[in-house]
């Protein structure tokens, strides 16, 4: 694909004058990969993403706490009276052990619901990366596409200026009218607008980028071109159709929502009913109290009236569950329908590449042949700068195509589930 872009800068030069003025090199360029990596370090919505599993984690140990004896150190009064007179008064400290041993099945829920709480952060956080990786790599050929285009609009500027020189020469010769210079003059003001244009799309796009990874937009942050270009090699549908189902994070993120639900439910509709519970406690006397014991409590505990808050409560989290289990439904449709769309674009711009390159191929050799013919006194400068246009915008057609296939692919990743660096170096 490059060397369709630079024979097309070559192509224009009239008189080998258009070597291009190179755009302002900065101190330090990143690579694709480097980028990434700020991104996952900087990012927002990874950062949050980690701190919402963190908190996962710790729910989870809160819940596994209660398997476990409750040891608490107490400071108690006691006090006797005879009639209206104070008898005895005793201040002592004491170390409880308390240990619930059953409560009908709640613990265990909770603990459930939890566990499933993990599972669901860890997809969510493994989604949002590669959300994040795909917005960056995608923003990261868009300031690549930036610039190659500035360089084409940068080449044109050039072609017309180096024109006006030859026609200017050829009119103070006598073999051109001064009027040729005109249509030359105006190309080159539109070809200046261009660039103008242009090259604040360069400064626009790294701002994009920069925000894209978490960064202050710095005037001397640029980026490195991709040594490899992602491969263009389609496989069939089914293929990334499958892959998806067995990648995509938020499915597994869907499937511990409907587990995380179900233990909601079941602990709902434990309430519902008796509770069995069983609770043991130890307290030994220190410092004034004498005396240990040791006490086991058994019994049922049912709650004759709430208000109907339990019953609304289960019935809140059986919604609550139904509505989980529509969504993983409804999100492996819309799996299905990003990876179809995603391949269809593969596809689309695989093919408008392919034309592209002839395109540029047959606008060369027009301009060749425009060339040759203004050499021999067959053409006029017009007929040089409707070659020239056509050069252009082929150009032009290209390094569109070929980066909207650069970012086809990377959603067409996105869409299956993949993660890590679009260029081979990482997967």
């Amino acid at each position: 694909m490059l060397p369709y872009l630079l024979s097309a800068v070559l192509i224009l030069s009239l008189t080998g004058y258009l070597a291009g003025e190179e755009l302002p090199t900065p101190t330090a360029t990143l690579s694709l990969e480097e980028v990434i990596n700020i991104a996952l370090e900087n990012q927002v919505d990874v950062l949050v993403g980690q701190n919402n599993l963190d908190a996962a984690q710790n729910r989870v140990t809160q819940s596994k706490s209660r398997y476990f004896p409750q040891i608490s150190v107490q400071n108690n009064t006691f006090t006797s009276s005879s009639g209206d007179a104070l008898t005895q008064r005793r201040t002592g400290t004491a170390i409880a052990v308390t240990h619930n041993i059953y409560d009908g099945g709640l613990r265990e829920a909770n603990i459930a619901r939890t566990k499933h709480g993990v599972t669901e952060n860890e997809a969510a956080l493994a989604r949002t990366i590669q959300a994040v990786v795909f917005d960056t790599t995608s923003a990261y050929y868009e300031v690549l596409r930036a610039k190659q285009l500035a360089e084409v609009a940068q080449a044109s500027v050039k072609y017309n200026e180096a024109l006006i020189e030859v026609v200017q020469s050829r009119v103070e010769l006598g073999d051109a009218a001064s009027v040729d210079i005109l249509p030359v003059q105006s190309q080159l003001a539109a070809a200046k607008v261009n660039l103008i244009a242009a090259q604040n799309s360069v400064r626009v796009a790294k701002i994009r980028l920069q925000n894209t990874i978490g960064l202050s937009p710095q005037a001397e942050f640029d980026v490195q071109p991709i040594s490899t270009p992602p491969s263009a090699e389609l496989q069939a549908l089914e293929t990334y159709l499958s892959e998806a189902m067995n990648n995509r994070p938020d499915i597994s993120q869907a499937q511990a929502a409907i587990g995380s639900s179900k233990a909601s439910a079941k602990a709902a509709k434990i309430s519902l009913y008796p509770i069995p519970q069983v609770t043991a406690e130890y307290q030994r006397g220190l410092g004034g109290l004498s005396g240990n014991s040791t006490q086991i409590f058994g019994g049922i505990s049912f709650n004759l009236f709430d208000g109907g808050a339990n019953r609304a409560a289960y019935r809140e989290a059986k919604a609550n569950q139904e509505s989980a289990e529509k969504r993983h439904q409804q999100l492996i449709k819309d799996i299905e329908a990003q990876v179809r769309q995603a391949h269809i674009n593969v596809n689309d711009s695989i093919e408008r590449l392919s034309a592209s390159q002839i395109g540029l191929e047959t606008a060369q050799k027009n301009y060749e042949v425009q060339q040759e013919r203004y050499k021999q006194g067959l053409a006029i400068p017009l007929d040089l700068l409707n070659a020239e246009v056509q050069v252009v915008t082929a150009q032009t057609n290209l390094v569109q195509a070929q980066y909207d296939l650069y970012i086809a692919m990377a959603q067409l990743d996105f869409a299956v589930g993949r993660n890590g660096v679009q260029n081979g170096k990482q997967d």
